[in-house]
């Protein structure tokens, strides 16, 4: 290829160069690479706008996603109390609607009988499996199995159901568990040979093997009316604090076992020695409790708390040598080691402290009988005169004695330790105080009493649970209410108006054609004016908006409660007609918006619920193979090819400015030559001798 010079400029000879070459590939461009780079431009516009279409339609879908099945069946509480005087109980609770567990829908579980370990089932054995009206699946083994073979052969079938295996004192036992909820969707298996200990008919009056182990359920909603409610005990968690113990103590021998409710006891052996080691090993465990360290300014107290709340849920600590100090009863007492009933301590050899939280007071031993000698009897006599704020007591395991010591007053809650000398070690113990005891919340509904472990009380009002903050009195009385929520069924309904409007404005707007006023002018056009997918889409959305749902007693269509296209294409709501239906059919305004087939795969079933079908249809659209990411594929396709092309025809013509250049320059130079050569033959000319 030649090389362009294209510095020549007209003093190399008569032509402007880099004019005509200009000019000439000006025209080349207009003619090759105009057309082409116009296109491309159209092309990121669609797809910029396809960009603005799927924003629009996500927006919308958000919308429609957050206006759930709660949105058209909202319930409101209230409390009220209708009790006399000037000092009634403000606030003791509030109720959560439909968040208790009696009112979700639940899936049928079945379970067969024990098998035992190592049973084989033989290959070409069959179960089928049928849910709900759903087409029998057929599970045929492959080759000889165990149990777990079984389970894993339905898995993969896709039947519809969840194999398992549980494990208990009968043996293995097979349970399926429906993918679906509801009483649509029971379980119906048949089965043959080695299998034949599977089948299940609920229909059949012959005994079966596999029994149902949680009912289908339907879900339902909190049980409206009106409940007199009292809370005479708040739930309380268990906390425990230690003596005091001056920082840097150390704890060299012994370990602890904590106990808390019904779990199993466990043993702590701390790594390291220091009551913060004590507290890191304990909160290590699985004991049930959390261990913190409190300081008062001059000691430390190991804190122990329960993570559960309740009477059940009682800690009991036994700690042996240096961790003794850390021993709990779940009564509250401290009780000393075996004393043999009759054992005399000496008058003289021996000394009793007690220690009470802080304080600590030195026992005056009283001989009552002047017999010389001190009896368990004179020691707790003793003891009780101290005025310590304990109270001392025996109590006999039918065997032994033991001195048992119990806070009181304002030491209920103190640590308590009494540390013997001489006769009197063997009635050395200590523990710990405890600040709050473990007990449940007690309350009355309609004259009914009820107890909880937690202030959270479920499953008593059928779909509401109570929050407990307060307890009452004798001169309150509480009602709480329990009453479908018009009100939310107008807000859902005015963001479902208000988000389809949204979204139609948003798509009018990118397919708006403007026509021109001055004549000769073309008409001026959105983007997506000219594009039936977008056509196609609204074309769909309006069809869901005007479909029919089964169902709904007297509500089938958006029009039934007060929803309607307007001129413009956007939705109305009359207020009043959706009141009066909201009143007058409540459950069937949640139907309508929410209703689901149990079927899933027909997404179009008049089953299904406006905003059921709304999102399965917006999920299509939306996803990686719908229509918008179909277009904009095939758009950034053409956009690719039309790069190429521009990239081709812009090598091309720089190629031919390359050989515009030289051969205008070649041209320039010859004619230089030539001005060159006429000016040296006229000069010859002039300079020949004239004739006389």
């Amino acid at each position: 290829m030649a090389t362009s010079t294209g510095t020549i400029s007209t003093s190399a000879g008569p032509l402007d160069v880099s004019t005509l070459v200009s000019q000439l590939m000006s025209a080349e461009s207009q003619s090759q690479l105009t057309p082409l780079t116009t296109q491309a431009s159209s092309y990121n516009t669609l797809i910029s706008a396809y960009g603005n279409l799927k924003s629009a339609l996500s927006s919308y879908q958000s919308a429609i996603k957050a206006l759930t099945a709660a949105s058209f069946s909202s319930q409101k509480s209230s409390v009220s109390n209708a009790g006399t005087g000037t000092s009634l109980t403000t606030d003791p609770f509030t109720a959560d609607i439909n968040t208790d567990a009696s009112t979700k829908i639940l899936a049928q579980k079945i379970q067969s009988d024990g098998v035992s370990s190592g049973t084989t089932f033989n290959a070409g054995d069959s179960i089928a499996i049928k849910v709900g009206t759903n087409s029998p699946t057929f599970v045929t083994l492959q080759a000889n199995a165990t149990l777990s073979g079984v389970r894993d052969a339905i898995n993969a079938s896709k039947a519809g159901v969840t194999a398992s295996i549980v494990t208990d004192g009968n043996g293995d036992h097979l349970v399926l568990e429906s993918n679906t909820g509801g009483t649509a969707n029971t379980i119906k298996v048949t089965s043959n040979n080695t299998l034949s200990r599977f089948a299940y008919d609920p229909s059949s009056s012959t005994p079966s093997a596999m029994t149902q182990i949680q009912a289908p359920r339907d879900a339902s909603q909190a049980a409206s009316g009106s409940y007199n409610v009292s809370v005479s005990q708040l739930a309380q968690t268990q906390k425990l604090s230690s003596a005091g113990f001056a920082p840097g103590t150390t704890f060299d021998k012994g370990l602890l076992a904590i106990k808390t409710g019904t779990g199993s006891t466990t043993i702590i052996k701390p790594t390291t020695n220091t009551l913060q080691g004590v507290r890191d090993a304990i909160n290590a465990s699985d004991a049930g409790v959390n261990a913190t360290i409190v300081s008062d300014g001059t000691n430390d107290h190991l804190v122990i708390t329960a993570k559960n709340s309740g009477a059940a849920n009682t800690i009991k600590i036994t700690g042996t040598d240096n961790y003794a100090a850390f021993s709990f009863d779940p009564s509250g007492t401290l009780s000393s080691p075996n004393v043999t009933p009759g054992q005399p301590y000496s008058l003289t050899n021996g000394t009793l402290s007690l220690k009470v939280g802080d304080t600590t007071t030195a026992i005056t031993l009283n001989d009552a009988n002047n017999d010389g000698s001190i009896s368990l009897s004179e020691v707790m006599a003793s003891i009780n005169a101290a005025g310590a704020n304990v109270t001392a007591s025996i109590s006999n395991d039918g065997s032994n004695d033991h001195l048992v010591l119990t806070p009181t007053g304002s030491a209920a809650t103190s640590a308590v330790s009494l540390t013997g000398t001489g006769d009197y070690t063997g009635l050395t113990m200590s523990g710990m105080g405890q600040l709050l005891k473990a007990q449940d919340a007690k309350l009355s509904i309609d004259g009914v009493t009820v107890t909880s472990a937690s202030n959270q009380v479920e499953n008593v009002i059928s779909g509401v649970t109570l929050n407990l903050a307060k307890v009452t009195t004798s001169a309150d009385n509480f009602t709480l209410n329990i009453s479908n929520d018009t009100s939310g069924v107008t807000t859902a309904a005015n963001s479902f108006v208000s988000a389809y409007n949204t979204l139609a404005k948003a798509i009018t707007s990118m397919t708006q054609q403007t026509p021109s006023t001055t004549l000769g002018e073309s008409t001026t056009s959105s983007p997506l004016a000219s594009e039936s997918s977008v056509q196609n889409i609204m074309t769909q959305l309006r069809s869901t908006l005007f479909s029919s749902v089964d169902g709904g007693n007297g509500i089938s269509t958006l029009s039934d409660i007060g929803i309607s296209f307007q001129k413009d294409g956007t939705l109305a709501l009359d207020a009043t007609k959706l009141s009066t239906a909201a009143t007058n059919n409540f459950a069937g305004i949640a139907n309508l918006f929410n209703a689901t087939d149990p079927d899933t795969t027909n997404t179009t079933s008049s089953k299904n619920g406006i905003v059921t079908k709304l999102q399965s249809l917006l999920d299509g659209i939306l996803s990686d193979s719908g229509i918008i990411a179909s277009k904009t594929n095939g758009l950034q396709a053409s956009l690719k090819i039309n790069q190429d092309r521009q990239t081709a025809v812009q090598t091309r013509l720089s190629n031919l400015k390359d050989s515009y250049t030289n051969q205008f320059n070649q041209l320039n130079i010859t004619l230089a030559s030539m001005a060159s050569t006429q000016s040296y033959l006229t000069q010859q000319l002039a300079n020949l001798p004239k004739a006389s």
